[in-house]
């Protein structure tokens, strides 16, 4: 099959969400409801359909072109009556928003398609495990010393697959996070919308969220934080529906679909995810389910009467919200249980070896500690390019936590090797925050909170996510590249600042203010994308001035020839099976990528359930690690050829 031919069949999960999407839009539903449901639909139906490929061993190319097939005819016949686009007047601040919007995207666009892959974790994890699964035909854990690769879920790493095997490369991989953070604006406005703010509020709400740099960084890259954070915000959208109207089979199935995908792509999403659940609850458990005008009328006599009609009502929404919930919850283990089960045969938990999730996970729950944990993620977020403004942040932290007696840098609250505070402010896709998109979150949401004479919804709305702050603050630890897992929880806040953005607007002060306030938005995110690491459109080091296996290795450029230089040395050798030796969190992925006929195995193993192959059964190793740990694997009758402190290549 040509390459043409293999690019264009990635069209077709494209195709399918388009179809679905113009399906589910009749009756009630607006457009960003319709799409919200169809990427579920679609994400849904697929991650399950990877866990059957992987029970019957097929994880290979044929069976997914003919799924993707089957899905887009399927959902273009129950679309074909539907296809009509609605037509929408624009108005002068929704164009000048709109086109702002549009150019960043775009800008990211060619970003995302121009470079390769090169995120350090994808190196690592993300991506290794793809080519692992497409080796072995299904999703067994497999040797490896990088326990990461087994133990973290891999949604959106089953979404990647589906690219990787209709393309037969990851040349689009990248567009997997930008149409994430698309979909997470769309979500969001959504959420603007539900909450009374009119199409400015909304645009604004949204710009909030896209312009951040953590996720403008993001949008070009394949990690998996804006996937769940599209996730979430989706969640708050769908819970916001329940605020409104009694769910319908199809609002429970999508919000379980939903909360699946949420808990299958990225822990960090679980913590606003269940506030988020909470508020729909007891949003569901406040709403009688719509009757017709005699059942009505009856009911109130039964009422008036004294006769239980009401007790009886209640008891009803109680079992009605109960059931909803157990399908949700049952959403969560239809999708991602597969995966944790695999962890569980693999380390005999289904949070991994001992002692992993500590490291990740805070150690307190106390509130003090969660108050002074929670301070310093959002002072991180708050980083600007002036010490002195970073300074006073940082010391109002600090003067908080000797006030209640927590160390600032207590190794039960922080990651190790981090140190309060941070000064990392430079566009990075790992660490960068994003100080203006924060501020006016934290600021919406404080006065959200406080200000007297608001709706009641949004006055819910507001104490969701405080709470999916405070759930973030009381599981994640503080770390250096902290500000991207947090996002999910951050984004939750964008519709709050749509809804005071409407407000201020009619004001000429305030109005003029919210003009210079997201035009440095807008800066901040454009900024990110044409200097931003390790990814750039201008500049040294750009897009345009590197060559692929440049682009590759710019977290570690200089290993880029010592590994070109031990992969010419192994297909040189013509070696069919090498044994691969790894150290920490150095890369696999460009060894994978460059020798696909060539069987890599490991063998080093701290999968008790999978042992490592072998040094008899493989005709070289190729280590990547330092020379001690490569020596204690190759046999000393071998001869190794060292290419760098890092890289070595070993034959008989």
């Amino acid at each position: 099959m040509m390459p043409t031919a293999r690019t264009l069949l990635a069209l077709l999960p494209l195709a399918a969400l388009v179809f679905t999407a113009f399906a589910l839009r009749p009756g009630s539903l607006d457009a960003r409801q319709a799409v919200i449901r169809a990427a579920a639909t679609v994400a849904g139906v697929t991650v399950v359909f990877v866990e059957l490929l992987s029970l019957a061993g097929w994880i290979t190319t044929w069976p997914v072109i003919v799924y993707w097939l089957l899905f887009a005819g399927v959902a273009a016949f129950f679309a074909r009556h539907h296809l009509h686009i609605p037509h929408r007047v624009l108005k002068n601040w929704d164009k000048v928003l709109l086109l702002a919007f549009a150019a960043l995207v775009l800008a990211e666009l060619v970003l995302a398609l121009a470079h390769s892959p090169n995120n350090f974790d994808s190196n690592h994890y993300h991506l290794t495990k793809i080519e692992h699964w497409i080796a072995d035909g299904d999703l067994a854990p497999y040797a490896t010393v990088q326990n990461q690769q087994i133990i973290l879920v891999p949604g959106a790493e089953y979404l990647l697959l589906q690219a990787r095997l209709l393309t037969g490369d990851d040349s689009l991989f990248n567009l997997l996070q930008w149409g994430a953070s698309l979909l997470a604006a769309l979500a969001v406005s959504r959420c603007a919308a539900q909450l009374g703010v009119g199409r400015v509020g909304q645009l604004v709400a949204a710009a909030v969220l896209v312009t951040a740099p953590a996720v403008a960084l993001e949008a070009t890259s394949t990690q998996n934080d804006l996937v769940v954070t599209a996730w979430v915000a989706c969640a708050a959208s769908l819970a916001l529906d329940g605020a409104r109207r009694v769910a319908t089979a199809g609002d429970v199935l999508t919000l379980a679909t939903v909360a699946g995908l949420t808990a299958v792509t990225k822990s960090t999403g679980l913590m606003p995810l269940a506030p988020i659940l909470v508020f729909w609850g007891i949003c569901q458990l406040r709403l009688r389910p719509a009757r017709s005008a005699a059942v009505a009328e009856a009911t109130e006599a039964t009422e008036a009467a004294g006769t239980g009609g009401g007790a009886g009502d209640r008891t009803r929404q109680w079992l009605r919200t109960a059931g909803a919930g157990v399908v949700v919850l049952a959403g969560m283990v239809v999708l991602a249980g597969p995966a944790m089960l695999r962890v569980n045969d693999a380390f005999g938990s289904p949070l991994g070896p001992p002692g992993y999730s500590a490291s990740l996970s805070t150690e307190r729950k106390d509130p003090p500690a969660v108050l002074v944990n929670g301070l310093r993620l959002a002072a991180s977020t708050l980083t600007t390019p002036f010490p002195a403004v970073n300074d006073v942040v940082s010391d109002a932290v600090i003067a908080v936590a000797d006030l209640v007696d927590v160390n600032p840098n207590d190794p039960k609250i922080t990651q190790w090797r981090s140190v309060f505070p941070g000064t990392r402010w430079k566009p990075d896709e790992d660490r960068s925050p994003y100080p203006i998109q924060s501020a006016l979150i934290l600021s919406a949401l404080v006065v959200t909170l406080v200000w007297r004479r608001l709706p009641p919804l949004l006055r819910g709305y507001a104490v969701m996510v405080l709470g999916a702050f405070v759930m973030t603050a009381a599981v994640v630890k503080w770390q250096d590249w902290g500000n991207r897992l947090i996002l999910p929880a951050f984004a939750l806040g964008a519709p709050l600042t749509g809804y005071w953005a409407d407000r201020l607007r009619t004001h000429r002060a305030t109005a003029a203010a919210l003009v210079v306030v997201m035009a440095a938005a807008f800066a901040s995110g454009g900024i990110s994308v044409a200097y931003g690491q390790p990814r750039r459109l201008v500049g040294q080091g750009s897009v345009f001035t590197l060559t692929d296996w440049q682009e590759r290795f710019v977290r570690m450029p200089a290993q880029a020839v010592p590994y070109q230089r031990a992969i010419d040395a192994i297909k040189a050798s013509g070696a069919r099976r090498v044994g691969v030796v790894m150290d920490g969190d150095l890369w696999e992925y460009p060894l994978q990528i460059s020798l696909p006929d060539v069987e890599l195995v490991a063998v080093q193993s701290v999968i008790p359930s999978a042992p490592p192959a072998p040094v008899s059964s493989v005709q070289a190793i190729v280590c990547v690690s330092g020379a001690e740990i490569c020596a204690s694997v190759v046999p000393p009758a071998w001869k190794t050829q060292r290419f760098s402190e890092l890289v070595a290549v070993a034959f008989p």
